[in-house]
C-alpha cells in the first residue's frame, strides 16, 4: 500500500514540475535545400535559473512504438537548432521534438512531422551568365545541390525590356540553356528559377538581367556611308576654292611702292682724278739761292683713283719719268 502511495507521489511530483514549464511553441523546420534549422518561440521568462532547451528527432515505425530519440541541441540557449549535419534521408519523414528546461525542471515535448521532400524549399539559382551573340542568347546556369534528388529542371523567363507585359518562357532539362530567333540589336531581360514536375516544386525567380543583342555586320552601311560622304567632301573643297578666289587682295599704297622703287644698298661707282705733272726746264745756275728756293720741287707723274667706298686704286697711267 506504501509502495503504490511513493508511487502516486513521484509521478505527481515529476507531473507538477513538468507542467511548471511551458513547452516551446511555433516549432517549425525551415528546410532549404539541404540546410535544415529548426526554429520554435519560448517568451517565460521568469524564473531563477535559466532556460535551456533540447531538441531530438527520429524515424517513425508502426513495428516499433519506443523508437529512441537522437539529440542533436542539448542545453543550447538558442531558439534554433541546426539539422544540417544529421543527413536525414530526402524521401524520408521525421518526428521532431522540442523542450524546455530550467534546472530540475522541464516542459513537455513538443513534436512537429517533418518530410523532406515536402517540406523543403527550393533556392534560386546563384550565378546566371548570360551571352549574347547575332540574334541569340546563350545562358549558363549554376546547378542546385537538389538538381539529382529532385531531378530538377531549369525555367527561363524573358522578354524585351521595352516591351515587359510580352514575356515568354522556356524550360530546359540542360543549364545550358539557349533563346534563339531573337531581334538583333534589342535589350532582352531575362530570369531563371529551378522547377521540379515530379515534386511539383520551384524556387523563385532570380533578379532579371538585361542584355543587347548583336546585329549583322555592319560592313554594306560602312560602303553607303562613304558614297554619301564623297559629294559632300566634293562641296565643301568647291566651297572652299571659291572663298579662296573671293577672298581680299590687299594693295600695297603708291607711297610705299615709290619709297621701295629705290634700291636699298648704294652701287659700287669708281671715281677717277688725274694729276697733271708740270715740267719745268732746267734753271741756270746763274739763278741766285733766292730764286731756287721759290722753284717747285719736280714730283713724279701720278694718277690716282678714288673709290666712293673710301679705297684708292692706282690708275695705271704715269708719265714716264721715273728718279
Amino acid at each position: 500500500m506504501s509502495l503504490h502511495l511513493d508511487l502516486k507521489l513521484t509521478l505527481l511530483l515529476i507531473m507538477t514540475v513538468s507542467a511548471f514549464l511551458p513547452c516551446p511553441h511555433n516549432v517549425k523546420m525551415i528546410a532549404v535545400d539541404m540546410d535544415y534549422m529548426l526554429h520554435w518561440d519560448w517568451n517565460y521568462t521568469h524564473l531563477e535559473n535559466p532556460v535551456n532547451f533540447t531538441a531530438e528527432y527520429t524515424f517513425p515505425s508502426s513495428e516499433d512504438e519506443h523508437i529512441p530519440y537522437k539529440r542533436v541541441c542539448e542545453g543550447s540557449r538558442d531558439r534554433w537548432c541546426n539539422f544540417t549535419h544529421c543527413r536525414l534521408h530526402f524521401s524520408g519523414m521525421y518526428w521532431v521534438r522540442v523542450r524546455a528546461e530550467a534546472g530540475l525542471q522541464h516542459s513537455d515535448w513538443t513534436t512537429i512531422t517533418f518530410t523532406l521532400d515536402e517540406d523543403v524549399l527550393l533556392s534560386s539559382p546563384s550565378i546566371v551568365n548570360v551571352m549574347a551573340d547575332i540574334d541569340v542568347l546563350t545562358l549558363t546556369i549554376s546547378k542546385s545541390v537538389m538538381s539529382d534528388p529532385m531531378k530538377l529542371q531549369y525555367r527561363v523567363q524573358y522578354w524585351e525590356r521595352l516591351k515587359p507585359e510580352q514575356k515568354h518562357m522556356e524550360v530546359y532539362d540542360s543549364p545550358h540553356a539557349p533563346l534563339s530567333s531573337l531581334t538583333s540589336r534589342t535589350e532582352y531581360c531575362v530570369q531563371v528559377s529551378f522547377f521540379s514536375q515530379i515534386y511539383n516544386k520551384s524556387s523563385n525567380y532570380t533578379s532579371p538581367q538585361c542584355v543587347y543583342t548583336k546585329g549583322h555586320s555592319l560592313v554594306w552601311q560602312t560602303i553607303l556611308a562613304m558614297l554619301c560622304s564623297i559629294p559632300l567632301l566634293g562641296a565643301f573643297l568647291y566651297m572652299c576654292h571659291k572663298f579662296r578666289r573671293k577672298s581680299f587682295v590687299y594693295t600695297t599704297p603708291e607711297s610705299i611702292l615709290a619709297f621701295s622703287s629705290a634700291p636699298l644698298l648704294l652701287e659700287v661707282q669708281e671715281e677717277c682724278y688725274m694729276v697733271a705733272h708740270v715740267i719745268i726746264p732746267a734753271i741756270p745756275l746763274t739763278h741766285t739761292l733766292k730764286e731756287q728756293e721759290h722753284t717747285p720741287e719736280l714730283q713724279p707723274s701720278q694718277s690716282i683713283c678714288k673709290w666712293n667706298d673710301g679705297s684708292k686704286q692706282d690708275s695705271g697711267f704715269s708719265s714716264g719719268l721715273e728718279s
